[in-house]
């Protein structure tokens, strides 16, 4: 027996159905199941039908789960285009149509609805991409206060610094998606179930939070150890380090041999106990009072950046207070920086990654020119919060050494950005292709992580 994918119903036909259901309540399973079963049909055509058989098939549509969009310019169509998720009229229908519709195609071109559904398409695309670059930065925001806590390590990014980021480099880039072209198969694309790929899921938490946001947070914490380390803080002493006051030289404050130095106490001077507790913890076993006369260079070459080491005084000495950088509370100043720099140099990578969310970087390209503007903004906006000396003061930055600005996260920011793309690629290296020429995402990566 020959199984045509075609058919015609003719109204009269849907009146005969629709007398013989009428009898059944409305939760019987079997009611409208004839209408549904035709629905189904790859192609099915509806002729001759009367304002309330139109109502019938809307209504067989919904409960398969369809999103309706029903077109008319008459009166005897207002009853279905009220009905449907989105009524259509033509610009030179009835008043009837038109007042029950939820939009009129002033043109009266039908194919005006397919560009309606493109931009339709764009605007949640560019929603989502958005939301996720946005979502993403708060990883390396909150877990250097999740180690502050547990492990007691020095806060390696202020909340002055995180508003920094949230309300100023990453602003304009996140509205500059809303400018971002169409992909280009954007209108080969399956329809999403609105009841599962919603804007804000799972897919898009499990992106932004656990892979793209975990990848961001080990870049700048490995940031914040390598400018510690390089001043002389190693990372294994910076454990339980923070309840301890910063060593920090006073003006006068030298080491006196005829002082007894017991660790309690020195020159009447309060806080010594803790600046020598927070310098002999965060260099090692060492006399501590080496430091206060000659630095045998056996302890201050530990020390990268420093006067021993024929450093530039840029590195060694702080711009804003004038004094040592090397194993002093300064020093987690400029790891500060750095590490806001760093989120910044992978917001750089996140941005590119977002752009797009099936199709490679090469194959769409930089001609979204807000988004070029808004990289552009985020670079400047953190070039001046890091050198610029009033903006030192006010967000308690520092001008970091020119090795530390971006460098040490540089393989973080790369590996981001190629973890994305192989993402991308075996998203589109298996789909279905659907009898209406669609493309189905369904292979597992497609499945955990396409949001």
């Amino acid at each position: 027996m020959l199984k045509c994918k075609s058919i015609v119903i003719h109204g009269d036909e849907l009146a005969k159905i629709n007398r013989e259901e009428e009898a059944l309540d409305d939760n019987e399973i079997e009611k409208g199941r004839r209408i549904m079963d035709w629905i189904s049909r790859p192609e099915v055509v509806f002729a001759r039908t009367t304002p309330e058989q139109k109502l019938l098939i809307v209504n067989a549509c919904q409960k398969l789960g369809h999103v309706v969009a029903v077109t008319g310019d008459g009166v005897n169509d207002s009853p279905a285009i009220k009905k449907a998720n989105i009524g259509v009229a033509m610009g030179s229908g009835s008043r009837v149509a038109k007042d029950a519709a939820d939009m009129i195609i002033l043109n009266d071109d039908f194919s005006s609805i397919v560009n309606g559904i493109e931009e339709g398409r764009l605007i949640f695309d560019n929603l989502k991409k958005s939301i996720a670059y946005t979502l993403t930065s708060n990883i390396p925001e909150i877990c250097p206060f999740i180690a502050f806590i547990i492990l007691q390590v020095p806060l390696p990014l202020t909340t002055v610094l995180i508003l920094c980021i949230d309300l100023g480099t990453d602003m304009v880039p996140a509205i500059a998606f809303a400018y971002e072209h169409p992909e280009l198969d954007i209108m080969s694309r399956f329809p999403r179930n609105p009841k599962l790929d919603v804007l804000v899921g799972k897919k898009m938490i499990s992106w932004s939070y656990l892979q793209v946001g975990m990848i961001q947070q080990f870049g700048a914490f490995f940031t914040y150890f390598y400018v510690m380390n390089d001043y002389g803080v190693r990372p294994g002493t910076l454990l339980g380090l923070d309840p301890e006051d910063g060593y920090f030289p006073a003006a006068g404050d030298v080491y006196n041999p005829n002082m007894p130095f017991n660790g309690n106490s020195h020159g009447g001077d309060a806080n010594y106990k803790g600046r020598m507790n927070w310098l002999k913890k965060a260099y090692g076993d060492i006399d501590i009072r080496l430091f206060y006369t000659d630095r045998p260079a056996d302890a201050w070459n530990r020390c990268r950046w420093s006067e021993d080491n024929n450093s530039p005084k840029f590195y060694w000495e702080s711009s804003e207070t004038g004094k040592q950088i090397c194993y002093t509370t300064e020093s987690l100043k400029y790891a500060h920086t750095a590490y806001l720099v760093a989120i910044v140099c992978l917001q750089w990578a996140d941005g590119v990654s977002a752009k797009t969310r099936t199709l490679s970087m090469g194959q769409q390209g930089f001609a979204n020119m807000m988004g070029n503007v808004g990289f552009l903004s985020e670079t400047l906006l953190i070039l001046c919060i890091t050198y610029v000396p009033p903006l030192n003061w006010i967000f308690e930055t520092r001008p970091v050494a020119f090795p530390h600005l971006g460098v040490p996260v540089w393989p973080w920011v790369t590996t981001l950005w190629l973890y994305d793309e192989m993402r991308k690629y075996f998203i589109r290296k298996d789909f279905e292709i659907l009898e209406s020429g669609q493309k189905k995402f369904s292979n597992w990566t497609s499945r955990n992580t396409y949001y």
